[in-house]
């Protein structure tokens, strides 16, 4: 893959390793930053306006899409992509658990009920398969829709998840999303940046979410962004993230006329000049970004890859991650360690994570679902119960690489004494 690059320097994001310590994830942010946020603050607008705009446009033309309408975070962004396709109470949107749990809380926001599908083991991605028998065994088809068997509701669409940064098998949830008449809404948080056969992700026939909160591989602090090729919901996006309203305050500002007219029950979700002036910068940088993230991949492949109680990454063919996460998986002999280990990692001062707990876990999920359903999601939790995340952000070095994987193969090394 044949990428440009402004002028970087690499020395910015050294880090001193006489102590190693290794964060999980440190933002890719210099002066050039700072410089245009200050521009901004020193301006006469900071709230949606010009920059926001600017930023909008050129990411409309990063990713080749007709629109792109700015967000207050990618939680937002899914909630109102929700709202435009009319889904609400008594409706049901099928997606996965193995996911950060606001991809859920956008649904239950709407008033409709969250369905979780498992995922693929090799790439944590929600499963086409799985979605298919879920709905052939669930559901049966009524002139309102696909009802379910169980509680009358009807399925309206599918959130799929691009985990990591991988895109999930798109074609094939597409294809069944339209065989069975629903909407599909991307949760992109994890995946500005990756491709699918050469394709960007967010150029869909999809509503497609990203976020760009403090950890993601592009940044506004707080943010996000919904990417469509569709007019009409574009429309409809940019009245639901900012109360309603007809005319926004830029608007009403540039015509001197302070009329407005509040036409649909909106959300006040509008995204600021100055996060938007991070993301300009942010986003002239994110080429660079996600080779970087995916060269520190590739160290981690080098060094862990005579590992054999680790299963390591597996990218498809198809693919180009993002490589928001770098996830590796323990045998199923040291699952029983996952935490232990952990905690051993970081007595050495590397700081790793994990990805992710699964919804249905967590205590509100358990009294809100459980009444309802069984779930039943067998490799979503095994997956977890393996899983640790690496370190992995584009100022890591290889020597510091070399160290996270060493410090791990040493703890497991030690463990697997401990487990025979």
């Amino acid at each position: 893959m044949s990428l440009k690059f402004e002028n970087f320097s690499e020395k910015k994001y050294n880090r001193d390793m006489k102590n190693k310590t290794v964060p999980f994830s440190i933002p890719f942010i210099d002066e050039r930053e700072v410089k245009e946020v200050v521009k901004v603050l020193r301006g006469k607008w900071i709230t949606t306006g010009s920059e926001t705009k600017k930023f909008e446009e050129k990411t409309k033309s990063f990713l080749d899409v007709r629109s792109a309408i700015a967000m207050s975070s990618g939680t937002s962004a899914l909630i109102i992509s929700l709202a435009v396709h009319g889904i609400g109470p008594g409706d049901e949107v099928i997606t996965t658990a193995y996911t950060f749990a606001s991809t859920a809380i956008a649904i239950i926001h709407r008033g409709a009920d969250p369905v979780f599908c498992d995922v693929q083991p090799d790439t944590f991605n929600i499963d086409p398969e799985k979605i298919k028998e879920q709905v052939e065994k669930g559901y049966i088809r009524t002139d309102q829709g696909l009802k379910s068997k169980t509680n009358g509701k009807i399925l309206k669409a599918i959130i799929p998840v691009h985990f990591g940064g991988q895109p999930a098998d798109m074609e094939e949830i597409n294809r069944l999303a339209y065989s069975y008449g629903l909407h599909v809404v991307e949760d992109a948080a994890h995946a500005i940046g990756a491709k699918q056969d050469g394709i960007n992700i967010g150029k869909s026939r999809n509503l497609v979410c990203f976020s760009f909160y403090s950890n993601k591989n592009l940044t506004t602090g707080e943010g996000g962004m919904v990417v469509t090729d569709n007019d009409e919901l574009e429309k409809s996006l940019r009245l639901y993230s900012l109360h309603g309203i007809s005319k926004s305050a830029i608007e009403r500002y540039k015509t001197g006329l302070p009329f407005y007219d509040i036409v649909c029950p909106g959300y006040k979700a509008n995204l600021t000049d100055i996060q938007s002036a991070l993301g300009v910068v942010q986003l002239s940088k994110l080429d660079r970004i996600t080779f970087l993230r995916n060269r520190v991949a590739g160290w981690y492949d080098e060094f862990l890859g005579d590992a054999e109680e680790l299963v390591l990454p597996i990218i498809k063919k198809e693919n180009y991650s993002a490589r928001h996460l770098y996830p590796v998986l323990l045998s199923p002999t040291l699952k029983p360690f996952r935490d232990e280990i952990i905690i051993e990692l970081r007595k050495k001062k590397v700081y790793p994570s994990v990805h992710f707990i699964p919804v249905h876990f967590h205590s509100f999920f358990k009294e809100y679902l459980e009444p309802k359903e069984k779930i039943d999601l067998p490799i979503t939790e095994d997956l977890f119960h393996r899983e640790i995340s690496l370190p992995i952000f584009p100022g890591l070095k290889k020597d510091e690489v070399k160290f996270v994987a060493n410090s791990l193969k040493t703890i497991i090394t030690k463990l697997k004494k401990k487990a025979l």
